[in-house]
């Protein structure tokens, strides 16, 4: 009994692993001031003048569809978005997952 007991909170525990952000959100609200908020505003909705250009394309990072997103995802759709080629190239592996903690606090 006490295996199966041990074998079932580890199995719970690994399970949550993935639904805890990696990074330090605080390390990634500095760096998403630096260089994000320029396009994407500090609440993360998105500068008046980028809505304007790029319009349903700007998603909220607050909203229902980045929040829902997996991480790897959000990495992935960033690195490959056309205007974050040169932002994507300076940002460690490690800014990314800071990054993405920061994200995740503006539900």
């Amino acid at each position: 009994m006490k295996r199966f007991l041990f074998a079932a909170t580890m199995t719970m525990f690994a399970l949550s692993l993935p639904l805890r952000a990696a990074g330090d959100a605080a390390k990634g609200k500095e760096m998403f001031a630096k260089k994000c908020v320029m396009c994407h505003a500090a609440d993360g909705a998105g500068a008046p003048a980028m809505k304007k250009k790029f319009g349903d394309k700007l998603k909220p990072l607050g909203g229902a569809d980045v929040q829902k997103a997996k991480d790897a995802d959000l990495i992935k759709t960033f690195k490959e978005a056309v205007n974050h080629k040169l932002i994507a190239k300076s940002i460690t592996d490690a800014d990314m997952e800071n990054l993405i903690a920061h994200v995740r606090t503006l539900k």
